[in-house]
């Protein structure tokens, strides 16, 4: 049977009418200008180290900000890098939507740490080394080092404390990331996470830490045989302090292979 002019002529034009249109969004979307930023801070529940003024004003920089410019010539991951350039910017997502509005999706990173070092610099640590700078915004309850820490880096400059070399330096140097791996170790049990509230490095380069309950201060000595030193400790806790009493002792000393030396408060 012959198809009748109409089903012809009809499929025809939708065809002819889509060519047309789709030329016509797309010789718009060539002229649609940048005239909108919205910015998401995806974790801002939990961590509110930056607002969402702050990236505004991080993209205000000729280079990067993409205002009146055509959406097809704004370079998305020119956006997103300068953004994970900075510090405190752990993930940053960019993408456009009709009509020229430029998303910007940021993740921070997240404190395990806060440092006090020698010289009264401060700041935070992630559980990946990456440093973070301290905040008017925001004051995480992480635990605290503080001390005799010095630093074979400088602070505002260096990204990752892995990024330096650190194989062969000096005892006094090695500091920060003997800091880090016992910070680490507390950090990633429950148990001790909970008790353990300050970390102190003494003039030779041990470790004293500060729990919350009790009024005595633990020597730990060198951040070495972590296992070990905490597994005599906690059995100290759950098997004689329980019993004895918490402010029985001003020094807990596991500085000693299989010893926990204890000393009485006069």
């Amino acid at each position: 049977m012959m198809k009748t002019v109409k089903e012809i002529v009809f499929p025809t034009l939708l065809v002819i009418y889509l060519i047309i249109i789709t030329g016509f969004i797309s010789s718009k979307e060539k002229v649609q200008k940048v005239n909108a930023l919205e910015i998401r801070i995806i974790d801002s529940t939990d961590n509110q180290f930056i607002k969402s003024d702050e990236v505004r004003n991080m993209l205000a920089h000729k280079k990067f900000n993409p205002f009146g410019k055509p959406a097809v010539t704004v370079i998305l991951r020119d956006i997103e890098q300068s953004l994970k350039s900075r510090q405190i910017i752990s993930r940053a997502e960019a993408y456009i939507t009709e009509p020229g509005v430029v998303h910007v999706e940021i993740r921070q990173k997240t404190p395990f740490i806060r440092i006090f070092n020698r010289q009264g610099q401060g700041y935070y640590l992630d559980n990946k080394g990456n440093i973070i700078p301290l905040s008017g915004n925001f004051g995480p309850h992480v635990i605290v080092a503080s001390g005799y820490i010095t630093e074979p880096f400088r602070i505002g400059q260096t990204q990752n404390i892995f990024d330096v070399r650190h194989d062969s330096l000096s005892r006094s140097k090695m500091t920060i990331y003997e800091v880090y791996r016992l910070a680490d170790f507390i950090s990633g049990n429950d148990f001790w996470k909970a008790q353990i509230e300050q970390i102190y490095v003494n003039g030779n380069y041990e470790f004293e830490l500060i729990p919350r309950v009790g009024p005595h201060v633990i020597e730990l000595g060198r951040a070495e045989d972590l296992e070990e030193k905490f597994g005599n400790l906690k059995l100290l806790y759950l098997e004689g302090l329980n019993n004895l009493g918490w402010n029985q002792y001003e020094k807990i000393s596991l500085k000693y292979k299989n010893q926990v030396v204890c000393t009485k408060i006069q």
